[in-house]
Parts: structure tokens; sequence; C-alpha cells
């Protein structure tokens, strides 16, 4: 399967997956075969006569080689017309059989979905730059594809000596973010489905390590064989999921969630719609009468793919909007921004005209009550908003799994810092740090003058006024931070830098107290 890892950078970075394309298969014969068998006479059966019939100089020409060389004043012009166009139809049903037999292999949805997610993600950035007069060459959202499998990626890592060894992780931290004039990734989108295999799992812990290191947080997509399910639409049915994942089968994935590093980790459920099915309606041009047939009881012959895709834009438009990434769940009405989703196609019942009545966008709906369950379980659930072409992530909760303390304010500050737009947050502010205490090295600091220098920095983006519009707190996004820096035991020249941030929260129930801890980085002077 192809796979890829494209990039925003600067402002933010993305990770995503592409399919590679299809391994070389025998042409079959059997479709030709029958299109030269249409003919009424049968006389182009043989393949080798269907050559003079292709270079025909002349209509007529071609309608006697087609009625198999009868002279033309023999030729009832009227029936041959009609025999043709039944021929022509005939012939447009086999096309029609071939192509949806193309269209639905796996193997080649797998590969038109990762290509039409990452032409998504690039006409967002396109509209989003015309939409707030950005200069494309100037612009902070880049996009960069790795094409990669999930194979390859497991040999890496297993091959490399060291955590910090692998390729990957070369090129995602050490060639940008730890290297002067770098351009941190911002967020890593995998177009790759994690089953419960214990490879996979590993694969998501290695995952998370980097974008851990790098501040950029990873997303991909959950396989329902993750959750203990044939497909998503068990999804629909009542179910006890919490109960699922207390098997003993999903032990590393408990253990996986434990991790501190798994903050970094975001896995999107269900799969959306990448392409509606392709009708005979005057809409496409294909050269011949073709609908797409996608009938039958499983869903399997649209084309879904993952999405993490739209999770990818939601973050992108955010960005464009304000340079920041707190307001990327939820909906407001008549308002394009927070968790919704958009440029993605939707179905609509058969029975009313397009648009009219519109079906949902993702392979499944799901109820309230099933999305706080998948969030509370470590998952980013996309919701469609029934009766309009729009789904909104209203939540965007990380893999972790947040600890419990008899501290209320402990605990709703663990359940805060495992959510994926405030790991984005802190992870914006700790490019710009790093980047600010690098600027230091070689110079007679100590820990305490940097830290006064990068506090200074910091509190220009601090205003504690919790009524502030929403426009103050665009140009404000903190309500509280904190940098510390402290030398490093036995190691002159080296300090810790840690950061404390409080934002201005989206979320209920959130007390004043409550505040985010960055990960502490190493830096040397």
């Amino acid at each position: 399967m192809p796979e890829e890892l494209s990039h925003f950078t600067r402002g933010e970075a993305v990770l995503t997956h592409a399919a590679n394309p299809l391994e070389a298969r025998a042409i079959p014969t059997e479709l030709l075969d029958s299109i030269m068998q249409v003919g009424g006479t049968g006389s182009l059966a043989g393949r080798e006569k269907l050559q003079p019939f292709l270079n025909a100089t002349s209509t007529l020409d071609a309608i006697c080689l087609w009625q198999g060389k009868v002279p033309l004043e023999k030729i009832d012009l009227e029936m041959a017309r009609r025999g043709i166009s039944r021929d022509i139809g005939r012939i447009d049903l086999l096309l029609t059989d071939q192509v949806n037999q193309i269209l639905h292999d796996p193997t080649f949805q797998a590969l038109e979905s990762g290509w039409r997610g990452l032409r998504l993600m690039w006409t967002t950035r396109k509209a989003l730059l015309m939409e707030h007069g950005l200069d494309d060459k100037a612009a902070d959202i880049e996009i960069r594809v790795l094409n990669v499998s999930k194979k390859e990626l497991v040999k890496d890592f297993e091959d490399a000596v060291d955590f910090d060894q692998n390729t990957l992780f070369k090129k995602v931290y050490e060639e940008e973010f730890g290297t002067a004039g770098g351009h941190p990734y911002g967020l890593l989108v995998a177009n790759y489905a994690f089953t419960n295999h214990p490879e996979d799992i590993d694969l998501l812990g290695q995952l998370s390590g980097i974008g851990a290191a790098a501040f950029a947080p990873v997303i991909a997509a959950a396989a329902p064989a993750l959750l203990g399910l044939d497909d998503f639409s068990t999804l629909e049915q009542p179910s006890d999921l919490d109960r699922i994942f207390q098997q003993p089968k999903h032990r590393k994935w408990r253990s996986l969630r434990e991790k501190p590093d798994s903050q970094f980790l975001g896995l999107t459920v269900p799969r959306i719609l990448m392409r509606s099915p392709y009708r005979n309606d005057g809409s496409t041009q294909h050269g011949f009468c073709f609908d797409e047939r996608v009938e039958g009881k499983n869903r399997d012959h649209y084309l879904w793919g993952s999405s993490a895709w739209a999770l990818a834009t939601v973050v992108m438009r955010a960005f464009a909007s304000s340079g920041w990434f707190a307001d990327i769940r939820g909906a407001e009405r008549s308002v394009e921004g927070g968790g919704i989703v958009s440029g993605f196609d939707s179905l609509s019942f058969g029975t009313d005209a397009a648009g009219v009545a519109q079906r949902s966008s993702t392979e499944v709906s799901i109820s309230d009550h099933r999305e706080a369950e998948l969030c509370r379980l470590g998952f980013v659930p996309l919701s469609h908003c029934k009766g309009t072409s729009y789904s909104v992530f209203y939540s965007n909760q990380s893999v972790h799994e947040p600890q419990i303390f008899d501290d209320v304010a402990a605990t709703v500050n663990a359940r805060v810092s495992a959510m994926l737009q405030y790991v984005l947050c802190c992870s914006r502010v700790a490019h710009y740090l790093k980047v600010k205490a690098r600027d230091k090295v070689g110079t007679f600091a100590n820990a305490q003058q940097i830290e006064n220098d990068l506090g200074a920095w910091l509190v220009n983006y601090v205003t504690p006024d919790e009524k502030a519009s929403p426009a103050m707190k665009a140009r404000y996004p903190l309500r509280e931070a904190q940098v510390q820096v402290d030398d490093v035991v036995g190691q002159p020249g080296k300090y810790y830098l840690t950061i404390r941030l409080l934002p201005h929260y989206q979320l209920d129930q959130l007390s004043s107290s409550v505040t985010l801890v960055a990960r502490r980085m190493e830096f040397c002077k």
C-alpha cells in the first residue's frame, strides 16, 4: 500500500500518507474480446481484424467493416444505425462493468482516497491564502509529502540502533526543529489506518515519540479492528466499547495510552466520504455512459478515506485565521469555524434532488453518547450534522488517558493537557522559545538571564482579562504564561526549559487555576 507523510511547516506541519502506485498486473483480455464480438456478424471476433476497423479512413468504411465487410450498397443504413447504437450501448455496459471493478478494488480505493485527501489539503491551503490575502511564497502554511509505506516505517524503526537514529526522526526533528534556520513541523498527518496488531501499536508509540520530540502532534485514522469491530457500521448498534477495551488483547493499547508521549497522537473515527459516486447526469464527461454501482449490503463500494484529512483542514483553517489552534472544535450556527468540516462530498437520498435531503458524509452517524464514549477511549470522533452537508469535530482528545487525582483542578488540568488543540498551542509556543533560546548559544547569559529574556517575550501574548473580545483573545491567546530555565546538573552550559501556559479556554467546567505544562526542552549555551 502506498503511503505518504505530508507536512505543514512553519505555521504548522502535517504528516500524511498517500497510496503507492498499483503493482503491475497482466492486462485482462476478456473486455477486449467481448467488445470485438459485439458486431452483428461477428466478423471482428479475430483480434487481428480490429486494427483495420480502427484505421478506417471514413465513417462508411468503418460501418462496412463493423458489419462484416458487407458492400455499402447492400447495407440498410437505417438498420445499421440502429444496430450500431445497440452495439454502443452493449459496449458501454461492458466498460461500466470493467471500470466498476477497478474503482472498487481495495488497492485502487486506497490509492484514490490518499491522493484525493492530499489534493483537498492543497486546495484548502490555496483557498485560505486567497481568503486572508497571504502571499503563496511567504505564507506560514506549507505542505510537504514523504511517500513511505507502513512496512517501510516499521523496518526503519527496527533497523535503528536507538530511537533518535531512524530516518523519520532525522527528517522531522534534526533537519528542521533541531537545526538553526529550520522550519519546525506543526502537524504530521499519517495516512494510515491502525489496527490492534502489536506491530501497529508499537509503530504508534514510535510516531508519538517523534511528535513529542519535535512538538508536532501526529494524527492518523483508527481501523475498525482497533475498536474490536469488523466494520464501522457496528458503531450504530448498541455495544459497550469500554468493555471491549478492557479485554487482554488491548493490553498494549492501554499501555500506550499511559505514556506521556501519547498526548502528541490523535486517531480519528470513522471514515469520511472522499468522492460521490459517478453518475451519468451530464456533470462529468467520461466518453461513455457510466454509472458507478455502489449498491450492496455494506458500504465498501463508496470511496471512503481517513478523517484525519478532515482534521488537518480544520487545523489549517484555524491557523490561517489567527495563527493559533484553540478554535478547532465545536460548531456555531451559520459560522464556518471551530470543528466544522467542509469541502468533502456528501450523499443525497435518491428520492430527492441533489442537496435537498442530505445523507451522512461519514461512514456512520455517531450519537452524542457514542461520541462521548469514543472521546473517553482516546479517539477523535467525526460527527455528521444531520440534514446538512457538514461534519464536525466536537472534541479532539489525544490517545493519552488523563490521570485522575484527588484534587479536582489537577484532574481537569490532566484532561485539558491531553486535548490536541492545547497540545498544538503549547507546541507552537515551544517552537518559538526553542529558536529564541538557540540565539543565546555562545553568550555569557546564565539560566536566570535566559529565563527573564524568554519570559519578557512570552508576556507579549498574555492578557488576564477573561471577558476580552474574541479579537483581543486572538491577539493575546494566553491568560497566564511562565517560563522556567534550569541548569542541567553536572553539565555546565546545558539548560532545561519548562513552559507553563494557561490559554483562554473554549471548554465547559474549567477553573481558572488550570495550567498546561509543556515538555522540557534541553538546549546548550
